[in-house]
């Protein structure tokens, strides 16, 4: 393995240039498991930059402790990194990943580092406004993963049988199972170009052992794919044709009714591996799906919360800082900074108060509060607009319930016409067997419900998840279950189509945002909202 980490500057056009690195050069290099360093000092190295060289150094020394050092990504092994030539080296004020595969040159801007224990390390990296997850784990203990690999390579030998018995005289031009990095096109999905008649089909195919989520995700994977095959193939492909597993498609069948061409040009087929048949999927027939609604809850009449002695303590603690939150739909109050919540308030358990960012323990002894104290302290430190490191537990936690939390007391920067005394942030809303949670429930001021979806990170499913509520919410909407449920007070809700907002920083809208949003039913009413890249300092709309 021979491991080659160096700190220079590129003079490759960027979309943000910023100066190279002046400092002192540090070389690592690991031959044989002989490791020999060279450092050289010349000044002191400004904090952004002990930052990034902590972060270098994390990842150098977990790869120097594994017999086998290995390179995944989406589960699947990309290679040895000895074999990839792996680097790690800087541009400007990122660290980049780098590593040869074939005979491609392939470099990501490495974003966080996070260790799952001690066999695998964690990368998330970013290019061209895409999030990807990288892994070093030793390929001695990847035998899940590769377990994984060798099902989807057998999975997609049962594919193609499936098609050949199920078309007639179909002929398979093209089978692949593998990610393409540059279409964003995930790996988890057999891929198949096939001739039937007169027609030419595209198709993808779900294992049985991948997860809900990655079902869910073969919708957006496949309109993508079917817009990178029009501009590739020299006869269009006409029909794009989705397989899952049976009674697994609840999701996709309601997300299909309103996808543009479903039932002409695109068809869903789920496959029983037990009786080894495909059968077609009316569409239409959503069946009657278990929908729920959330009763919203008024703490008033019996108990005047903020006046108890433990909701004054907690505030006490930083009342500046501290946002008390009444969860929609329960009697506990969430206490939260910057959108992170840190302790519970359960009016329902005789005023019972838990704390801790995840699992919370109660709070009963003057030990638990000097903790809290502590706690809140930490928090208020790190999650800062300006931080010292953007490496921070608390400052990287939560990033949509902290973008959540500055948008709600001040609607209207979205939009002016969104009424600023009726918002609800993360309402549950339940669609089957699925649970969900509504980034922001609005209504504009002549009345109009909207459905404001967040993203901080480019993500490939924001238009699919921002139908999924729409869809939710249009549904208790015809049945005026939100007057019933106590939302929206004295409001007089209109029975318009409800507003479907998506809200994102302006360059962290995945670059197949447009690609696959044009496929969803233009009586959605959409309004794409770009926000400032800073957006933690002061939201600002610039597109």
């Amino acid at each position: 393995m021979y491991i080659n980490i160096s700190e220079t500057g590129s003079r490759k056009k960027v979309l943000s240039v910023r100066r190279p690195l002046q400092s002192g050069k540090k070389y690592a290099t690991l031959r044989g498991g002989h490791v020999s360093s060279q450092i050289r000092e010349r000044s002191p190295q400004p904090p952004w930059q002990l930052e990034l060289s902590r972060q270098k150094e994390e990842i150098e020394q977990f790869a120097l402790s594994l017999p086998a050092p290995a390179l995944y990504q989406d589960g699947l092994k990309i290679g040895l990194l000895e074999e990839l030539n792996f680097t790690l080296g800087f541009l400007g004020h990122r660290l980049l990943l780098c590593f040869q595969l074939r005979s491609r040159q392939v470099k990501r801007k490495i974003v966080d580092v996070r260790r799952q224990g001690s066999e695998c390390l964690e990368i998330q990296a970013g290019h061209l406004n895409l999030s990807e997850l990288f892994e070093i784990r030793s390929v001695e203990g990847a035998t899940p993963l590769n377990f994984f690999k060798e099902s989807r390579k057998k999975f997609q030998k049962y594919v193609e049988q499936l098609i050949l018995r199920n078309f007639p005289k179909a002929k398979i031009i093209k089978s692949v199972v593998h990610t393409d990095l540059e279409h964003s096109i995930s790996g988890k999905y057999v891929r198949l170009l096939f001739i039937s008649g007169r027609n030419r089909w595209a198709a993808l195919a779900a294992n049985p052992l991948e997860d809900q989520s990655t079902l869910d995700g073969i919708l957006s994977n496949g309109l993508i794919w079917r817009e990178h095959l029009k501009l590739q193939e020299s006869r269009p492909v006409g029909k794009l044709l989705l397989v899952v597993p049976v009674e697994r498609g609840h999701v996709l069948k309601s997300r299909l009714r309103w996808i543009r061409g479903a039932g002409k040009e695109i068809y869903l087929m789920e496959m029983d591996t037990e009786k080894d048949s495909l059968v077609h999927v009316d569409i239409k027939d959503s069946g009657n799906v278990d929908t729920l609604l959330t009763q919203v809850y008024s703490l008033g009449p019996r108990i005047d919360l903020a006046q108890t002695e433990t909701f004054k303590r907690v505030m006490s603690l930083a009342s500046q800082h501290i946002n008390p939150v009444l969860r929609t739909g329960s009697n506990c109050v969430s206490f939260r900074i910057r959108g992170l919540e840190f302790a519970s308030l359960h009016v329902g358990s005789a005023g019972k108060l838990t704390f801790g960012v995840g699992k919370q323990e109660p709070v009963d002894t003057a030990s638990d509060w000097n903790e809290l104290k502590r706690l809140v302290d930490r928090i208020i430190g790190e999650r800062q607009a300006t931080p010292k490191s953007r490496r921070n537990l608390f400052y990287r936690l939560q990033a949509e319930r902290w973008l959540e939390s500055l948008i709600v007391p001040a609607i209207q920067i979205i939009d002016t016409e969104l009424n600023p005394h009726h918002v609800y942030p993360q309402v549950p809303a339940f669609w089957g067997a699925d649970r969900g949670m509504i980034d922001i429930l609005g209504v504009t001021k002549p009345g109009r419900l909207a459905v404001l979806e967040l993203k901080v990170n480019a993500d490939i499913e924001l238009p699919m998840q921002g139908l999924d509520y729409w869809l939710r919410v249009r549904w208790h909407q015809l049945r005026d279950e939100f007057s019933r449920k106590g939302y929206f007070h004295d409001v007089e809700l209109s029975t318009d189509p409800p507003l479907l907002y998506f809200v994102s920083p302006q360059f962290c809208y995945h670059n197949t945002f447009p690609k696959i949003v044009k496929y969803i039913d233009p009586s959605i009413p959409m309004i794409e909202v770009g926000i400032n890249e800073n957006w933690r300092a002061g939201i600002q709309v610039v597109m």
